[in-house]
């Protein structure tokens, strides 16, 4: 029986080489980019810092994400070795949870005006009053306000897309949201 050897230099060779299969036609035009800010204002604290600015760059139609904020260790499982054994450590799992803002979104344009959709996260860990026992707790507990936006806004101009008088820590917040051309 005879086999064919094709030597491995032709091969190596065949791989540089360039492949036309079609013509090449000019290439579709670029999406619209947008610039979108996203304005958190706290208006139940004139002594806190009040204002949060947020802002990322956009193609039409296509997804942004946002994160910014912290990891907070919470216990989620503990076990101790083998009982019997002298000075055994109980040994703590934890896991981490993002703490801060999550932002999500995405802009399309329609007659003049622009479509947003996306989704707003705001996470922070709540401060105990100082109650007996409270100090003694394990696990921190999260205050969490969580936002679906779906709004039809006109270009340029700032708008409110959602305001919210957080009863878990008092705090009124306003979300703005301004989108412009970046192109």
């Amino acid at each position: 029986m005879r086999t064919l050897a094709v030597p491995l230099a032709v091969v190596a060779l065949a791989a540089l080489l360039p492949v036309h299969s079609q013509d090449r036609k000019e290439s579709a035009p670029a999406s619209p980019l947008y610039k979108v800010e996203i304005d958190i204002h706290d208006t139940g604290d004139a002594d806190a810092r009040t204002d949060r600015r947020y802002t990322m760059l956009l193609d039409d139609s296509r997804k942004g994400v946002f994160r910014v904020g912290n990891k907070v260790p919470v216990a989620s499982g503990s076990f101790q070795p083998g009982v019997g054994s002298a000075g055994a450590v109980v040994n703590t799992q934890y896991t981490y949870l993002d703490i801060g803002v999550n932002i999500e979104c995405t802009v399309h344009e329609v007659g003049g005006k622009v479509s947003l959709r996306g989704g707003l996260d705001l996470s922070t860990v709540v401060k105990h009053d100082g109650a007996p026992g409270a100090a003694n707790l394990p696990n921190p507990t999260i205050g969490q306000a969580k936002l679906e936006i779906e709004a039809t806004i006109e270009l340029g101009r700032p708008t409110v897309v959602a305001a919210i008088d957080d009863p878990v820590t008092a705090r009124k917040l306003q979300v703005e949201a301004t989108v412009t051309k970046a192109n």
